[in-house]
C-alpha cells in the first residue's frame, strides 16, 4: 500500500507541472489529448519531406489538422513532376498531390485538410502572399490557444507563415514554429572547409524565400523553434538502409522508393532533413513533454540580412536553436511504424 501513496502523489505533481511549463520552452504543455500540428512542406521537392509526411501520420499522438503544399522557388516545374502533370502547375498545387497521395496511402484519404500555399516566394516585404494555405493556417491557429497551442511544421521555405503572420499577428499567441532551415550558428557544427562547400552560405530553405525569412526573424514575435542545416543534416540515412529496410515495406516502401530520383541514388547516403519535425514535435517524453533525447539553445534570433546571412549585432527576440537529435528514436520509430502500416495493409 505504501508504495501507491507515494506514486500517486508523484503522478499528480508531474501532471501539474507539466501543465505549468512555458510555451516558449521544448517541455510543452500537458498533453491532455494528441499534439496538434499542421504540415507546410515542399512535397514536390526531395523526397525528405514525404518520409517525414507517411511518419507523422502513422503517429497515434499526433492530431494532423491540415497540410500545405509549399512552393519550391520560382521554379515553373516541380522536382520529380511526372509526364501526366502539367508544367502549368505551379509546385505548390503538384504538393498538394503528393499529400493526397501519401493521405490514400495510409488510409486516410479525405481525413485531412490539404490546401496549396504560395505558388512561389514574397515579391515584396511586409506585403503576405495570400493563399488558401495561409488562410488555413490562420484559420487552425485561431482555434489553437497558448495551453494547447498549434505546432506549425514546416519543412521548406517560410512564406506561408510569413504571410499568415501578417494577414493576422494574433496568431503568434497560439502556434509554435518549427522550421527545418537556416545554417549553422556559431555554437553549432562548423561550415565544411570552403573547397567543399561551395558557395551554399546560405541554408537551402531560407534561400527559397528570403523575404519572408526576414519577416519572420527580423518583425514577428513568432514563438521558433529552428533545426537548422548542421543539425537536420544528423538525420542520415544510408541508401543501403533504405534498399534494405524501407523499399520492401510494401505500398509505403515502394512509394518513397519510386520518389527517390536517379542522383540520390548515386549516392551512399540521404539526409531524411524533414524527419526531426516528428521527433521534436510528437515523439516526446508522457509526462512534461518534450524531446528529451535533443538537445537545444535558447539564443537571441539574428537579424537576417537581404543576403540570406545571419546578423547578430542587434539580437532579436529568444529563440531555441536545436543542436542535436536523436537519430535513434527518429530512425527506430520510423521503420516500426512503417512496417506495423504493412502488415496491417497486407490484411485487409
Amino acid at each position: 500500500m505504501k508504495r501507491f501513496v507515494l506514486f500517486f502523489p508523484a503522478l499528480f505533481a508531474a501532471l501539474f507541472l507539466s501543465a505549468q511549463a512555458p510555451q516558449g520552452t521544448p517541455m510543452g504543455p500537458a498533453q491532455s489529448g494528441r499534439v496538434k500540428v499542421l504540415i507546410d512542406n515542399d512535397l514536390c521537392g526531395d523526397g525528405d519531406g514525404l518520409f517525414h509526411l507517411v511518419h507523422q501520420l502513422l503517429c497515434t499522438s499526433a492530431e494532423v489538422r491540415g497540410i500545405v503544399g509549399a512552393h519550391v522557388g520560382a521554379r515553373s516545374q516541380a522536382w520529380g513532376q511526372t509526364a501526366g502533370e502539367s508544367a502549368a502547375r505551379n509546385n505548390a498545387e503538384i504538393s498538394v498531390s503528393r499529400a493526397e497521395e501519401i493521405l490514400e496511402l495510409v488510409g486516410k484519404a479525405g481525413s485531412v485538410t490539404v490546401r496549396p500555399g504560395a505558388p512561389g516566394p514574397m515579391t515584396e516585404e511586409g506585403v503576405p502572399v495570400e493563399s488558401e494555405g495561409a488562410r488555413l493556417i490562420v484559420e487552425e491557429a485561431r482555434k489553437a490557444s497558448p495551453e494547447r497551442p498549434l505546432y506549425l511544421l514546416f519543412g521548406g521555405p517560410l512564406t506561408d507563415i510569413a504571410s499568415a503572420w501578417l494577414m493576422d499577428p494574433s496568431i503568434s499567441k497560439n502556434v509554435i514554429l518549427l522550421w527545418i532551415g537556416g545554417q549553422e550558428y556559431p555554437f553549432g557544427h562548423p561550415f565544411p572547409p570552403e573547397h567543399l562547400r561551395g558557395n551554399n552560405l546560405v541554408e537551402y530553405n531560407l534561400r527559397l524565400d528570403v523575404k519572408a525569412a526576414r519577416t519572420v526573424f527580423n518583425d514577428s514575435d513568432l514563438v521558433l523553434w529552428q533545426i537548422p542545416r548542421d543539425v537536420y543534416r544528423q538525420a542520415m540515412y544510408s541508401m543501403a538502409e533504405i534498399e534494405d529496410k524501407i523499399i520492401p515495406m510494401g505500398r509505403i516502401g515502394a512509394y518513397l522508393g519510386s520518389k527517390l530520383g536517379g542522383f540520390a541514388r548515386m549516392a551512399d547516403t540521404y539526409v531524411l532533413g524533414d524527419s526531426p519535425l516528428c521527433l521534436i514535435s510528437t515523439l516526446t517524453t508522457t509526462f512534461e513533454p518534450g524531446a528529451a533525447g535533443c538537445f537545444y539553445e535558447t539564443t537571441a534570433a539574428p537579424r537576417i540580412t537581404p543576403e540570406g546571412l545571419y546578423d547578430f549585432s542587434v539580437p532579436g527576440r529568444e529563440i531555441i536553436v536545436y543542436k542535436t537529435i536523436d537519430t535513434r528514436l527518429l530512425f527506430g520509430d520510423m521503420e516500426s511504424r512503417f512496417r506495423l502500416q504493412m502488415r496491417k495493409d497486407a490484411v485487409q
